[in-house]
Order: structure tokens, then C-alpha cells, then sequence
């Protein structure tokens, strides 16, 4: 699953500078840097809203059976994922806004630059955001 995911990432980063070298119009490489940013973003959070759940199951089942320090230690384990995740996850988009960026002043579109790098840092705070709502869960699932 972790290979697959680095190979989408790394095929759409490849994707991505290769337009990006292209000649297209600024608006176009906009558009699909925002458009690669949000699917990194959204491929993000499914993997935290999957591994959030299965985390949870097993900390429960191992509370049900009077193994807290098991439950602890699995917990640990799944924050430590969790962030690990979210730190790639944002480096991946960091990586694709700034080449994005990068391309649009040189070509003069400032104004394009701007909202561009607006969407990518909305991108890393929804990455952020989700991180704390999985280690929230995470936390609850010892009973608040």
C-alpha cells in the first residue's frame, strides 16, 4: 500500500513537472498543480480515516481484554504513523507548490503564484487538521 501510494505521488510529481515544462498557460499549470495538491490531500485523509479506524478497533479490543499497556504501546505506534504520514503527505505537497510557484513567476503570473500558494497552504493546515482529529480519536478511544 505504502509503495503504491509513493509511486502515485512520484508518477504525479513526474506528471506534473513535465507539464509544467510544457508550453501551456499559466492558468493551465495552475489548475493542475491545484488539481495534484488536492488529490495528495484527499488520498491523505482516506489513508488517516482507514488507519484512524483500525487503530481504534485494536485499542479497544485490547482494552476489552485488560491489555492497557498493549493498548498504550498500539496507540503510540499509531500517532507515530499518523504524523510520519502527514509529515510525507506535506512534503509531497511542499515539493509540488513550489515547483508550481517557482514556474508561474517565471513566467510572470504573480497574481496566479499567490493563489496558488494560498491553495497549498490551506493544504498543509487540512493535512494538520486531520492529523490532530486522528490523534484525538486515538486518545478517546481510552475513554476520553
Amino acid at each position: 500500500m505504502k509503495y503504491l501510494f509513493a509511486s502515485c505521488a512520484a508518477l504525479g510529481l513526474m506528471m506534473m513537472t513535465t507539464t509544467v515544462s510544457a508550453h501551456t498557460s499559466p492558468e493551465d499549470i495552475a489548475a493542475r498543480c491545484v488539481g495534484n495538491v488536492n488529490g495528495i490531500v484527499d488520498r491523505c485523509q482516506n489513508a488517516a480515516a482507514d488507519e484512524t479506524v483500525e487503530c481504534v478497533q485494536m485499542i479497544q479490543r485490547l482494552l476489552a481484554d485488560g491489555q492497557e499497556r498493549a493498548a498504550r504501546d498500539a496507540a503510540r505506534k499509531c500517532i507515530r504513523s499518523a504524523t510520519t504520514r502527514t509529515e510525507k503527505c506535506a512534503n509531497r505537497v511542499n515539493r509540488i507548490c513550489n515547483a508550481c510557484i517557482e514556474k508561474l513567476v517565471s513566467m510572470g503570473a504573480t497574481q496566479l503564484a499567490r493563489r496558488v500558494n494560498n491553495v497549498c497552504e490551506d493544504a498543509i493546515s487540512d493535512l494538520r487538521s486531520t492529523l490532530q482529529r486522528e490523534k484525538n480519536a486515538i486518545r478517546n478511544a481510552f475513554g476520553g
